[in-house]
């Protein structure tokens, strides 16, 4: 796994803790929101980061 995707998992699943705690003790609707864009962040990344190791494992099996 390369770091970037590492960062991105890592990011990802921290937003969804703080999301997920958030909403169950009943904080600011901030902290909420902040919680799914670092998930979504996260997401994102992780999505882009194995595209890329598809690409580069593409172009080594050949």
């Amino acid at each position: 796994m390369s770091r970037f995707l590492t960062a991105s998992t890592i990011l990802g699943l921290t937003g969804l803790l703080v999301a997920m705690f958030a909403a169950l003790s009943g904080a600011l609707p901030l902290l909420i929101a902040i919680g799914f864009s670092m998930l979504a962040l996260g997401f994102t990344g992780a999505v882009i980061g194995a595209a890329a190791s598809l690409g580069r494992a593409w172009e080594a099996a050949r």
